[in-house]
């Protein structure tokens, strides 16, 4: 169907060259084949054709930044309205709270992430090791945001993955750990932020459909799994397992009852 559709949009750029439509469509395929520099080509000739065409100077920032081009991405956002600092590096927004949905099409997997411009999102979680992502990975996402994730009943957009744009230095690891109470996974939290160690309680993930998962997370009749309960299931990102080892060691050694054991910390991926 696509190569089909794709003859199609060629062949009416031979006879309406002028016409933006077949050269943003063109554009907008090679956007989710990953083809950047097609992608970048046919919408940058779209939005000149039609300077009010939002859509394509926003494809045009995605594939300009896959391509690390930051004069044509920033060129991109200031067609979309975005103010951004003059200058040729690389482009730089405050940093805002957003989700990104790893491999779509697939597992689908929700995790929390700081958007650090238009098209990129970096990880903050500890993404499952099926999805083949990595606490700290940058994201390149899409542009239109597909559902919302809430936390302390703000809202906050999710925008779907479009492919790693820079993978991290982190792998992940998982251990089963024991807490004597609330406290103990509070300071297992602040001792993870303090030595730049990624932190996830895997007990809490939740399965849900695909239509909750575009959604806000309301009530629905798929069902969704509680969160879990009784043994705590943690998964770490770190970028060495003695790095690990040892923050993991100095939380159990501080408050007796507390448990850790070098040989039930389990490497994941890499």
């Amino acid at each position: 169907m696509q190569t089909s559709a794709r003859i199609l949009y060629h062949s009416a750029t031979i006879v309406r060259p002028s016409w933006s439509s077949p050269w943003y469509n063109l554009g907008f395929q090679a956007k989710y084949r990953c083809e950047w520099k097609a992608s970048a080509l046919y919408n940058e000739r779209a939005a000149s054709l039609d300077p009010n065409d939002e859509a394509s100077w926003w494809n045009l920032g995605i594939a300009a930044t896959a391509l690390r081009d930051w004069t044509k991405a920033r060129k991109a956002w200031k067609g979309c309205g975005i103010e951004l600092e003059e200058g040729y590096d690389e482009v730089s927004m405050p940093p805002t709270t957003a989700c990104v949905r790893l491999n779509p099409n697939i597992s689908g997997e929700v995790v929390w992430g700081t958007r650090i411009d238009p098209a990129r999102i970096q990880i903050r979680n500890v993404p499952l090791p099926d999805s083949s992502r990595r606490y700290r990975d940058i994201m390149l996402n899409d542009g239109a945001s597909e559902g919302t994730r809430k936390n302390r009943d703000q809202e906050y957009p999710v925008f779907n993955e479009l492919s790693v744009w820079q993978p991290s230095l982190y792998s992940t690891f998982q251990s089963w750990l024991s807490l004597e109470d609330a406290d103990a996974e509070q300071h297992l939290i602040h001792v993870c932020d303090e030595n730049d160690i990624g932190f996830e309680d895997w007990s809490t993930v939740r399965n849900i459909c695909a239509t909750c998962s575009r959604g806000s997370l309301e009530p629905h009749h798929c069902y969704a799994s509680e969160a879990g309960d009784g043994a705590k299931n943690y998964g770490f990102g770190a970028t060495t397992r003695e790095s690990l080892v040892r923050v993991l060691s100095l939380w159990a050694d501080e408050v007796a009852g507390r448990s850790f054991s070098d040989p039930h910390l389990v490497l994941l991926a890499s």
